[in-house]
């Protein structure tokens, strides 16, 4: 199958690979991210797909590229020249009505709302919120420490990031159920119809459209009312550019530390020796947060946006043609990455790509290291017995993922109780 845009290409095997493709050349690829049957083998078709066809058209939600390469990733996530976010971040689009700010801008208009936000997020402003997230996280495990059991996901990965995004931005505690609820329906799966992508959008726009008026008509002192009450050339931020930047506070600030949370305690409670290592050694919980991430990415791809034709790896790729940036393959590829698919804490040097890189990288990394780290120290602190129950295997487990977001479903672990 192929589309008038591009040219036909040779026929795909079950899994993607080509029959007989010339080197260099691209066949269309058998690649569709949000097909729930292909989240128990998903690595095993990336580590193909990189092997052998790195750069492949897809021709699901409308056709994108897929680069799947470390390399590939890093240049393209680097070269906004080539490959713009104007054209939006997501394949394929979330429904929103206006671009979330700073993401979907390139630069030198993404510079000033970058820099407006970034103070709020730098290592040292994460640091004095610290003990308010560590608050935070051992109410969490106290509701459940009696019971001698629970499900880490549901009690512990899905309850902490809307509580700590809503103090990082000074909102109120009992708006943060409402939060979980509107962007998880926001970033619901990619095979939800558009009428649902948009009537979800306007949802999670109207509420944050409601928190931002009140803090206009009477601003508050906390970090929300200072971002969206700032002036920019001594202009005040528009409508439309302040909700698109809280919008995306609010989503990415949680919904990803939903999963990065949720698949590190399933690490930790799965991986042979590695709780026991970590209580003799708590020096080595950093190191264990960022494997982690690389080996888990919470967000698995970003979409990108070809600007004029031109060649990647023989494959030809044409202006408006949109492009798939595999943060979950680049993160595996054994050109970069020794043994890329063990989970290795003694890792050297461990440049994963979890949070983007170059002018888009995540400003919310600190918070969502540090959110990983003080639940790793108290879960361990408080169950330090913890023991998985079900299966270890993780080809084995359930997935659960919106459009571009990957974590376990369930992680239902057994322990002493705390009395």
């Amino acid at each position: 199958m192929t589309t008038d845009a591009h040219p036909a290409a040779p026929d795909t095997t079950s899994d993607g690979a080509a029959d007989g493709a010339a080197p260099g050349r691209c066949p269309v690829v058998d690649y569709d991210f949000a097909d729930p049957e292909l989240r128990a083998s998903l690595h095993a078709r990336l580590t193909r797909l990189r092997a052998e066809c790195p750069v492949g058209w897809s021709e699901q939600y409308g056709g994108f590229w897929l680069l799947t390469r470390y390399s590939d990733v890093l240049e393209a996530a680097r070269d906004h020249e080539r490959y713009t976010t104007t054209q939006g971040i997501m394949i394929p689009p979330t429904g929103a009505s206006m671009r979330v700010i700073p993401a979907e801008l390139d630069p030198p208009e993404h510079t000033p709302y970058r820099k407006l936000a970034l103070p709020y997020f730098t290592a040292r402003a994460i640091a004095a919120l610290e003990p308010e997230i560590r608050a935070i996280v051992r109410r969490c495990i106290a509701a459940f420490a009696a019971d001698g059991h629970t499900d880490l996901v549901q009690s512990v990965a899905e309850v902490v990031p809307p509580l700590v995004i809503g103090a990082a931005l000074g909102l109120d505690p009992a708006d943060c159920r409402v939060i979980r609820e509107l962007a998880g329906n926001f970033l619901s799966s990619a095979k939800v119809g558009i009428d649902a992508k948009i009537k979800a959008a306007r949802e999670l726009e109207d509420w944050l459209e409601e928190r931002i008026a009140e803090r206009r008509e009477r601003p508050t002192g906390d970090t929300l009312s200072a971002l969206i009450n700032a002036n920019l050339n001594g202009q005040p931020i528009p409508p439309k550019i302040a909700l698109g930047m809280v919008q995306l506070m609010v989503v990415a600030g949680h919904e990803t530390t939903v999963h990065g949370i949720g698949s590190l305690l399933f690490r930790v409670a799965a991986e042979p020796g590695l709780r026991e290592r970590l209580l003799a050694d708590p020096s080595l919980l950093r190191a264990t947060v960022h494997e982690s991430l690389r080996i888990d990415p919470p967000i698995m791809h970003m979409a990108r946006t070809a600007v004029g034709d031109h060649e990647r790896d023989g494959a030809e790729l044409r202006d408006g043609d949109k492009v798939m940036l595999h943060y979950g393959a680049a993160n595996r590829d054994p050109e970069k990455f020794e043994h890329p698919a063990e989970f290795d804490i003694d890792r050297p040097g461990n440049q994963h790509l979890a949070f983007g890189t170059g002018r888009h990288r995540c400003i919310g990394e600190h918070l969502a290291v540090t959110e990983m780290l003080v639940v790793l120290e108290e879960v361990l602190a408080t169950i330090p017995d913890l023991r998985i129950v079900g299966e270890r295997d993780m080809t084995k487990i359930r997935w659960r993922g919106g459009s571009n977001t990957l974590g376990p479903e369930r992680l239902e672990v057994t322990f002493t109780p705390v009395r």
